[in-house]
């Protein structure tokens, strides 16, 4: 499926929910909890995040049916994965991207500023912000200084 970049217009309900349900979310816990597959509450939260990815055009028939020829796994295991799968990528994601978007929110926001407890639920209230009419290019200067930042690590790492 084809995504739209985030900070279309049409694009930023999609965008702040994907950032509400990382700021609320608590899915780090799913990489360590113990029995995580056998826990009908932690499969019920992965099936909301795999309606919400639906949602958003990012799985579709297609890419489950790509996904099933290039894991050898049937349709019927891929589909009793995919809540679980969704919970991993959101706690991996949420440890990954925490610090880095913290340090990044509070270089923008200034140096009175405090740092951000919570830099998804920040990025959330600015996507509402702007899709609210509010116009001080505030989420563009961040996503910009994220992908800024990944495309100078990237021209600095040797091939």
């Amino acid at each position: 499926a084809a995504s739209k970049m985030p900070g279309n217009g049409d694009q930023l309900p999609v965008l702040g929910s994907f950032l509400e349900a990382m700021s609320k979310g608590g899915y780090e816990r799913s990489l360590t909890a113990a029995a995580v597959f056998n826990n009908h509450f932690e499969r019920d939260r992965g099936m909301q995040l795999v309606e919400m990815f639906r949602t958003a055009q990012e799985i579709d028939g297609a890419a489950l049916t790509r996904a099933v020829e290039g894991s050898g796994l049937s349709y019927r295991v891929l589909l009793q994965m995919l809540p679980f799968t969704a919970l991993f990528l959101m706690g991996s994601l949420r440890i990954a991207c925490g610090e880095p978007l913290r340090e990044i929110l509070s270089r923008r926001l200034g140096a009175r500023a405090r740092p951000p407890a919570d830099p998804f639920a920040e990025l959330a209230d600015l996507v509402a912000w702007e899709g609210k009419g509010g116009r001080l290019n505030a989420l563009a200067g961040v996503l910009n200084s994220v992908f800024g930042q990944r495309a100078r690590q990237a021209t600095a790492s040797p091939a």
